[in-house]
This record gives structure tokens, sequence and C-alpha cells, in this order.
């Protein structure tokens, strides 16, 4: 089965993957936020940083969102959580048979995403890899790790699309996995964001410099057991295996500076509501107490409340 890919985003994540499936020899369209980004990545092309540092200029047709969704059978959902509810009305109108994947970061999107979309249409990710955007048509691949792709919750569904696409993945080199359930991943991503993104954000260091330093290590650990006592409360199991997991994602992504922290640099909204937000929110309902946690988010929302207003008031 052929897939017809469309990357619907222009960030750091959206350009990677919309990179690599075009050096693979994959027709891709990238779906922008801005007229001015498409028509650039369809002028230039998009400039793309190989870890070994090479760089490659590769052709992709983009187009804005204000258009729709150009015509694919396989739509990668790479725009952040706070930017969902701008293409939900253009999901509404996909094909039946087209499926989407979603990559994004912290929790909230399956629900937000079933009101569109049918239980067979709709697909999630869990990306580990690194990527920084250097500009509207250049992306830089910062760090190694695992794409696991699948359904929500446990389901023997084996979608041949999402197969041809997690074979397709395996053949460029990548680490993809078809999984039967990407909830118990998602909780695990979860915690590995909500201590890897807003540390960073705060401190303004790549993922690396985390394990420099024993008071960021033991911050760390805090945020850990405060996050793995709510996911209990969930039903999930999360145990220090996990811990040294995140450790591990820090070591392989070091040169990357988290999506957070890229935000807060450019003065954009963070994605700190729906990663440790939600992880109070749940605490709340469950009893649990989540210090830490609450900490973050209140700094992170300060941050980039802050730098938010000082664009605003720059640009007067």
């Amino acid at each position: 089965m052929m897939c017809q890919v469309v990357v619907v985003g222009g960030g750091s994540v959206g350009l990677l993957y919309a990179a690599r499936l075009a050096l693979a020899g994959q027709p891709v369209t990238i779906v922008t936020r801005s007229s001015l980004q498409a028509n650039q990545l369809n002028e230039r092309g998009l400039s793309f940083q190989k870890l070994n540092s090479e760089t490659v200029t590769v052709s992709v047709t983009a187009s804005p969102i204000e258009e729709g969704l150009p015509e694919g059978n396989l739509y990668l959902l790479t725009v952040k959580q706070p930017d969902l509810h701008s293409v939900l009305p253009a999901l509404r109108g996909l094909d039946l048979k087209a499926r989407v994947i979603a990559l994004q970061n912290g929790m909230g999107h399956y629900e937000l995403l079933r009101t569109v979309l049918t239980e067979t249409q709709c697909f999630f990710a869990i990306n580990t890899e690194g990527a920084r955007r250097l500009s509207p048509t250049e992306v830089v691949h910062t760090g190694t790790g695992t794409l696991r792709v699948g359904s929500w919750e446990t389901s023997d569904c084996n979608d041949p699309l999402i197969r041809t696409f997690v074979e397709w993945a395996i053949s460029t080199g990548m680490e993809a996995v078809y999984e039967k359930a990407i909830q118990p991943f998602a909780w695990r991503k979860l915690i590995a964001n909500a201590l890897i993104n807003p540390l960073t954000a705060l401190f303004e260091i790549p993922n690396g410099a985390l394990l420099e330093n024993s008071h960021t290590q033991q911050l760390m650990r805090a945020l850990f057991v405060e996050a793995a006592t709510v996911a209990a409360y969930a039903g999930q199991k999360i145990e220090d295996a996990d811990l040294q997991e995140i450790v591990s994602i820090c070591r392989n992504t070091s040169r990357n500076l988290s999506s957070m922290l890229q935000d807060i640099k450019k003065r954009r909204p963070t994605e700190v509501q729906s990663i440790n937000g939600y992880l109070v929110q749940v605490g709340q309902k469950a009893g649990i107490p989540t210090p830490l946690h609450e900490t973050l988010l209140r700094v992170i929302l300060l941050k980039s409340d802050m730098g938010i207003r000082k664009e605003g008031g720059d640009s007067r």
C-alpha cells in the first residue's frame, strides 16, 4: 500500500519527518500555519542537517492550513497541543479511509481528536528523537530516538497503512515499532517531558546539561516520584527503570533544546499546561500532592507570559 503523506505542522518535528520522508523518496506535503512559511518552503526547499552534520536541501510541497488539508491517505499531525483546536475543523472532513497519526506531547489530544475522528482513523505516536528548527525552512536532527505508533488503547488492529508507514520508517534506519497500545508509552513520555522540558526551559540549558549538576539530578528524581504516584492512580506502573530511560533520553539528545525552551526563547506559549498541568490536575482529582510540578507549572507560565508581554512591548 502506498502512503500519500501530509505533514500537518511546520515546527521542528514536522520538518524533521518531512525531510526524512523526502530523502527516502516519499512525496510529502507540509501544511503550515502561515502562508509565508509555505511560500518559503516551496521556493527554497527544506534544509536538513543530519546527525553527522551533513546538510542537504530537499524539495517539498507546502500549503497553509487556511487552504484546508490537501489530498492524502496518511496525515502526520505534528502541531503542538495548544494549536490542536485550530486544525480540528479541517480534520473533520477527512475521508474515512484516511489515517491520522498524532505526535503531540502531553495529554488531552486523545479526547480532542476523538471528537472529530473515528477510532479506526485515529492513531498515536511517541517520538523521542531530537530536532531543532533553525528557521521556517531549516531543521537540525539533534538526537536519536524511537518512534512508537499504534492505537491509544489495547487493540488487535493491524492497519495496513500504519504498518506500511512503520516499515518505511524502519527501512530508512529509524527505530520504529507498531505497538498494540500507545497509552502506556504516552504516560512515560508525559513524565519524561514533565522532567526535561520545564527544567531546561527554566534554566535555559540543553537536555544534556540536566545531567551535569547534582542539584538538577536530585530535582529530576523528586519530580519523577511525584509523577509516578499520579500515574499509579491512573493505572500505570512506573518504575525506576523509567527514570533511567529519561536519563538516556537526556544523553541521546544532549545537544537538543527542548520544545518548551524553544518556545520560551521565541516568546510563544508553551505546552506546560498539557504536561505538568495535566499531572497537577490528575493529582488534585486523586488527592495526591504535586507541589514540585505545580511550582514548575506556575513558574513556566509566568516566564512565558513575561516573554510574550515583552515581545508585545518591543513590537509597538
